[in-house]
Parts: structure tokens; C-alpha cells; sequence
């Protein structure tokens, strides 16, 4: 059906003024407020500098700061004061004249902790407590919200699918979001914390995917490219401008109110954003679909467009399409199921090594705001360097040199662990090749699926994703020391570049459209070639009939 829907919109308009003011003013927002969410949240969650709370020096004619020294212990190698032990010390005299005995036995924080509030005037850990022995809770909590964002994207979209449409579903998210937001407030209790966490986190990623899915669906094929680039750009500046609203606003709770704003401000879409066509015509509202398509005909300047034929038109195209395959049917090609399961494993180890970088924004302990800031844009040109170097230099090369140069900057980081502003520099053109990586996955994503499939296929790589996203907390904040988490790079990044390997070189290729041209896909291509866009056209790797005569399907450049 795809490809036939695609000449329907030719027809009232695949890129004309109504698809331009629906990027503008529904789909570049909200990329532009989720990422900025997405990064709010990292803030929230954390830990400061901090101290055990020793009381008394008040009547002892000390500053804090001397207060500090003598009771608190540091470490003989950095001279970093202890987090989560003091000296025992008697206080000597009455309320206004006081001195102490300081002893060198050392103990936990037994009347609580100081924070450092240069940076942060509130955290959640600063609230409850959630350092030395329960600092774990912190990190905890982040990966039950991306658990929850893992879960939510694998089922909401497929009830949105059967069930609600992607326009009510996109509604609906927002309702979970503030509705468990709200209760985060109040909730000390680490489980329940958690609990509301995971609730939350289910909506985040559906929040933005369900616009996106409309977006993508209502544009031609030629401008989705532009389309996602722009998206992805506005995202990141929503990141970046996270760093400045973190800064501005250094309370958790504040951040989390505000996180509500944008999604309270999105109900205004009820009367702008429409529900998908596409997803009308495969639940047979013909009539529902065909009054969207005019009116984006009317809006695009196109005149003589009639309802009912273009219902003739769509209910054709419904008695053509292919019937609804699971994606376990993939699972019956042994070199599709191959390129699969290697596919799903190189999204978990890329997605990884992302997570670890994106939460790792302490670079600089003066100022993680900045860090953040910097980490941030410098993804900005990763999506444009992505299409530039997977259309000119082929998708395996491409892969592969990513996969090198992020363990070689990454190797160099470690050379720059006391030079903060160099390891910044570095590890955000890590983090440049990391995203770079995510953009050539779905690229190939896209390539080495069928069509029955293959939206499916994206939603379970990006799954497997989301899981590893779960798992960088966890990483980042191992009780391991600080080369810990490069060396899990690293071998993520080696597993990953291995897992490539097998991979077929698709560019140029058609995109496959039955699971035999997908298991097909790469016959006749030398395994050991570099295939690019100069030398294409020589490796026109074999494709089967049926293929070749679907003389609607477009090349991929």
C-alpha cells in the first residue's frame, strides 16, 4: 500500500504549505520540548558533592570551612574530602564558650549530610537523602524511568496501532505524563518513587513518537530525510537549552513542574494536529481519510479534488494490500534472522555507550551545565555527517570507521582524565560518533527488513535500544574507579564493530519488499569490496523477479 498512498499524496501535495506549517508549528516544538525534558530529568536526579554533617562548631570560634578540615577525613591520594565519614569528636564547655577533642577513629554520617550548592540548590538526593550507602537509589530510579521508557515504546505504539490511532494516543501520553509527574513530588519513599518513575517514563518516548509517525506519514518520500534532520536538530537545541534552564532553575522540583508546561501547552493541538491517514485507510475509515487528504489539497493550493474519488482511489489500495505479518515470520530466513539478532545487538551496544555519555555531564565538576551544553551540540551535525558519509561512502564503511574513531577518541580520553576541558573536547566527539552510529542503524534498519515488517523491525531495535539505555546508570555509576566506564565503551564499541561485520552492503539497492528479496538482499556483492557511491552501479547485487518488476519502488541512494 505504501507505495501507491505515496502517489495519492503527490497528488494533493507531498511537500506544500500545509506538510511546511506542520513541521513549523507541531512537529519542530515538540522534538524541540522533548529533548529538553529528556535532559531535565538527568539534572534531577544528581548527586552533589557532599559531607557528613558535623554539629556544634558554632561556639567554637571556627569558619565552616576550618570545621570541615579537622573533622572531616580526606583521601591521602586525591586530598578529597570523605563522603560518608567523620572524625568522632567530644565538645568540651558550655553553650558559649566551647572546645573540642578531635580523635583519628572515623564513622558513618550519623547526624546526616552537607551539600555542595554551588550548582544545585535541590536534587533528589539532596531531599531524601539518597547518598553513601543509598546513593545507588539515584541511579536506580534514573534506569527504572528508562526501563519504563523501554516498555512504553514497544506497547503503546502497537495498542496505538489497533486500537486508539496515533493522534489519541499522543494525547493520551500526555495525560500519563502529567498525571505521574505530579505525584513524584511528594513520593520519598524509594519504591513508590520508582514505582511513579516507571509510569512516567512509559509516555516519554511515545510523546514524541506518535507526531513523529503522523509527520513522516503525510510528507513524501523525497523530504522525510529533511524532515528527520530537522527534527533532530530541534531536538538537540532542546537539549542545549535544558542546560541553561538547569541552570537558571537548579531545584529538581521546579524542573519536574516545568516539564509538565509543554504537555499542558500540546493539548492546543487537539484542533491542528490530524490523525494519520495511512492509519485510517488500514482501519478501513476511507471517508475519515479521504476529508484529511482535501483539506491538505485545499491548504496546498491544488484545485478539483473530489472526496469521492479519491475514496475510489483508497478503498482500491485497500483491497490490494498485503496482509499484516508479525515480525517473527523474519525469523524463518536464516540470514534475515542473522542480520537481526546482529542488528538488535549493535542498537543495544551503541544505544549503551550513548547513555553512558549522555549521563556522564560531570566533565567538568565545576560546571555540569556546561558540560552538558557542550556534550549536546556537538551532536548537532552527527545526523547531516550520518546521511553524508552512509550515501557517499557506503553503510559498512561507514560503520566502521564510526565504530574505530569512537574507540579511538576514546582511548585518547583516558590520556586527559586531569584535564578537564581537553576530556570534554573528546569525549563529545565520542559522543558525535555515538549518535552518527544511531542514525546509520536505523538507516540499515530500514534497508535490510522487508516491507511487512519493517516499521515493526524499527520499533524492536529501538527496544533494544531503550534497554541498554536502562543499563548505562548503572555503568556510569559502578563503584568500579574511573576507567570503568571507557573500558565498557570499548568493548561495546569492539562487540558491536563485530556484530557488523556479516552485515550487507545495501546502498543502492532496492528496498526490499517480500522476505525473500530480504534474504536475497546482498547476493552477488564481493564481501570483502568497498562499495560506494562511485562504484555503485558495478555491484548490482542480485534481486529477484518480483523485485525487479515493482517498477513503483524507488532507488536508495
Amino acid at each position: 500500500m505504501t507505495y501507491e498512498f505515496d502517489e495519492v499524496l503527490k497528488r494533493v501535495g507531498g511537500f506544500g504549505w500545509y506538510q511546511k506549517r506542520h513541521i513549523a508549528v507541531v512537529f519542530l516544538p515538540i522534538s524541540f520540548f522533548i529533548g529538553m525534558i529528556s535532559s531535565t530529568t538527568i539534572f534531577q536526579f544528581m548527586v552533589p558533592d557532599h559531607w557528613c554533617y558535623t554539629p556544634g562548631h558554632h561556639n567554637t570560634g571556627l569558619t565552616p570551612q576550618q570545621w570541615r578540615n579537622i573533622t572531616i577525613p580526606r583521601s591521602a591520594e586525591t586530598g578529597q574530602y570523605a563522603r560518608c565519614e567523620m572524625y568522632e569528636y567530644h565538645l568540651i564547655g558550655n553553650d558559649s564558650v566551647q572546645s573540642y577533642v578531635i580523635t583519628n577513629a572515623t564513622k558513618g554520617c550519623v547526624n546526616g549530610w552537607e551539600f555542595d550548592h554551588s550548582q544545585y540548590t535541590s536534587t533528589v538526593a539532596t531531599t531524601y537523602d539518597w547518598v553513601c550507602e543509598r546513593q545507588h537509589f539515584s541511579h536506580t530510579a534514573m534506569s527504572v524511568s528508562m526501563a519504563g521508557n523501554a516498555v512504553g515504546t514497544f506497547f503503546l505504539p502497537i495498542i496505538a496501532d489497533k486500537y486508539t490511532g496515533r493522534r489519541l494516543m499522543f494525547f493520551v501520553s500526555l495525560v500519563m505524563h502529567i498525571t505521574f509527574t505530579l505525584p513524584l513530588l511528594l513520593a520519598s519513599n524509594f519504591f513508590l518513587h520508582a514505582v511513579l518513575r516507571f509510569l512516567q517514563g512509559l509516555c516519554f518516548e511515545t510523546n514524541y513518537l506518535m507526531p513523529y509517525v503522523i509527520t513522516m506519514e503525510i510528507i513524501s518520500a523525497e523530504r522525510k530525510a529533511l524532515a528527520a534532520m530537522l527534527s533532530f536538530a530541534a531536538w538537540t537545541f532542546g537539549m542545549c537549552f535544558a542546560a541553561l534552564l538547569g541552570w537558571a532553575i537548579p531545584n529538581w522540583k521546579y524542573l519536574a513542574l516545568l516539564s509538565c508546561i509543554p504537555n499542558l501547552a500540546a493539548f492546543a493541538y487537539w484542533w491542528v494536529l490530524p490523525e494519520s491517514p495511512r492509519w485510517l485507510v488500514s482501519r478501513g475509515q476511507i471517508h475519515s481519510c479521504a476529508d484529511i487528504l482535501v483539506k491538505v489539497g485545499e491548504m496546498n493550493g491544488v484545485s478539483g479534488l473530489e472526496v469521492e474519488a479519491i475514496e475510489v482511489q483508497l478503498r482500491k489500495m485497500m483491497d490490494e494490500a498485503v496482509p499484516d505479518v508479525p515480525l517473527t515470520h523474519a525469523f524463518k530466513f536464516p540470514k534475515l534472522r542473522i542480520r537481526a539478532v546482529l542488528l538488535f545487538i549493535i542498537s543495544f551496544c551503541s544505544y549503551l555507550i550513548y547513555g553512558v555519555l549522555l549521563l556522564g555531564i560531570n566533565v567538568l565538576p565545576s560546571n555540569s551545565f556546561l558540560s552538558h551544553f557542550v556534550l549536546s551540540i556537538f551532536e548537532l551535525p552527527s545526523n547531516l555527517l550520518g546521511w553524508a558519509f552512509t550515501d557517499f561512502l557506503g553503510r559498512r564503511f561507514t560503520f566502521y570507521a564510526n565504530f574505530v574513531l569512537i574507540a579511538s577518541f576514546c582511548i585518547a580520553a583516558t590520556f586527559f582524565l586531569h584535564n578537564p576541558w581537553v576530556l570534554l573536547v573528546l569525549l563529545s566527539t565520542v559522543k558525535l560518533f555515538a549518535t552518527q552510529a544511531l542514525f546509520i542503524i536505523f538507516v540499515i534498519a530500514a534497508e535490510i527488513f522487508p516491507t511487512p515488517v519493517r516499521t515493526s523491525a524499527f520499533g524492536v531495535t529501538a527496544v533494544f535500544g531503550l534497554m541498554a539505555m536502562a543499563v548505562s546508570p548503572h555503568i556510569l555509576y559502578a563503584d568500579q574507579g574511573e576507567m570503568f566506564k571507557y573500558w565498557m565503551i570499548l568493548v561495546m564499541t569492539g562487540v558491536a564493530l563485530l556484530a557488523s561485520l556479516p552485515l550487507p552492503e545495501t546502498i543502492g539497492l532496492l528496498l526490499p519488499q517480500t522476505f525473500q528479496d530480504a534474504e536475497d538482499l546482498g547476493q552477488g556483492r564481493p564481501f570483502f569490496s568497498w562499495i560506494h557511491h562511485w562504484n555503485k552501479h558495478r555491484y548490482m547485487a542480485h534481486q529477484s523477479k518480483q523485485h525487479n518488476n515493482a517498477h513503483n519502488t524507488p532507488f536508495i541512494n
